[in-house]
């Protein structure tokens, strides 16, 4: 094996990438036995690699003992659910791994609930891939469980390619609902619909650390659209929303556009491959929005005193403070406008 000489003898440091290598599970066991003890790699890619189960559990015997390794990246290894739960087993007690990758692997419902019960105990990780594995609503549900319980450090999750339909978003609406850590959340090619949409507009009613939620091609029409649009009205944390190759109109647009008038945290929109079209109200809409570019914000903290001093109408007259000067009022009012950094992205059928 060319890659295990090559690590030996250029040493082990920083990024340990064998994505595309045939490693195997007999490179995986030598591999393992190089970094169980290892305090300089803090990645290593293993993309497509053909680890199988039996290479994973190599791996998760590696993780045991390493201290030092941030990220890992297992995608496309058909792990299936017996590497899973060895990972599992092996990450629970680790407190240095943020990063893991476990992307068509082959995972069931079963290895979704391993998994979720390592993200009860470990402390650790912030970012799980967990796309490609089919694991439908049932899988969906156990991860969902953890997010409104005793799991406060993942940050950013992607379960798209899962075959989710209704009732894991509405699983993960609850999740939502109850949940105060995750960020980003990427549930891309499901099946969630318009039924769908409308649980999690419930989360994004109420969700106030959200950043990200990207539902692009799940079926979402006019409707879901609109209930979306409606909980952004009351949102004000979410800065992403992800929304292209659905069956999207021009009443949903125009639903979308009327909101961002009102929200003014939404910063990125992606519209792209719906049915909106190039002169209808819809796109019509979303291009004003775009002029609309300006808003108030917060002045800061060394002008709050001479902008209240500027409005005030006796201060000047019995006093030796005067009002402010002509380019004092124009700093203040430069200063109270900041440009919406607006992106909304979507090309209109003609």
């Amino acid at each position: 094996m060319g890659w295990v000489e090559n690590l030996k003898r250029f040493g082990l440091q920083g990024t340990v990438d064998l994505s595309l290598e045939r490693v195997g599970p007999l490179g995986a066991r030598q591999l393992a036995d190089l970094l169980a003890h290892n305090t300089t790699v803090q990645e290593l890619d293993l993309r497509e690699t053909i680890l199988g189960t039996e290479g994973a559990t190599h791996i998760a015997r590696m993780l045991c003992t390493n201290t030092t390794l941030q990220a890992v990246d297992l995608a496309s290894n058909a792990i299936e659910d017996a590497g899973a739960t060895a990972l599992a087993e092996a990450i629970k007690s680790n407190q240095t791994l943020v990063k893991l990758e476990l992307q068509r692997n082959g995972i069931s419902a079963e290895g979704a609930r391993v998994i979720a019960g390592l993200l009860e105990t470990n402390t650790s990780l912030k970012y799980l891939g967990f796309a490609f594995n089919g694991f439908g609503d049932t899988g969906v549900a156990h991860i969902s469980r953890v997010l409104a319980g005793v799991n406060k450090t993942l940050k950013q999750l992607d379960l798209g390619f899962n075959g989710v339909c209704l009732d894991g978003a509405r699983a993960l609406s609850q999740g939502l609902q109850n949940n105060h850590w995750l960020e980003t959340l990427e549930l891309g090619y499901n099946g969630i619909t318009d039924a769908g949409a409308c649980e999690l507009a419930k989360a994004v009613r109420c969700n106030t650390v959200l950043t990200a939620l990207g539902v692009p091609s799940n079926g979402i029409s006019d409707q879901g659209a609109a209930e979306l649009a409606s909980a952004l009205r009351c949102n004000h944390t979410l800065v992403q929303m992800g929304l292209s190759a659905n069956n999207i109109g021009d009443r949903g647009a125009k639903h979308l556009a009327d909101v961002l008038n009102i929200n003014i945290a939404l910063e990125t929109l992606y519209l792209e491959e719906n049915d909106v079209v190039e002169d209808g109200e819809g796109a019509e809409a979303l291009k004003a929005v775009l002029n609309n570019t300006f808003r108030i914000k917060e002045l800061p903290e060394e002008l709050q005193l001479a902008f209240c001093m500027g409005m005030h109408p006796r201060l000047g007259q019995n006093s030796a403070v005067q009002a402010l000067e002509d380019n004092s009022a124009r700093e203040v009012l430069y200063h109270c406008h900041q440009k919406i950094r607006r992106d909304i992205q979507f090309y209109p059928r003609s």
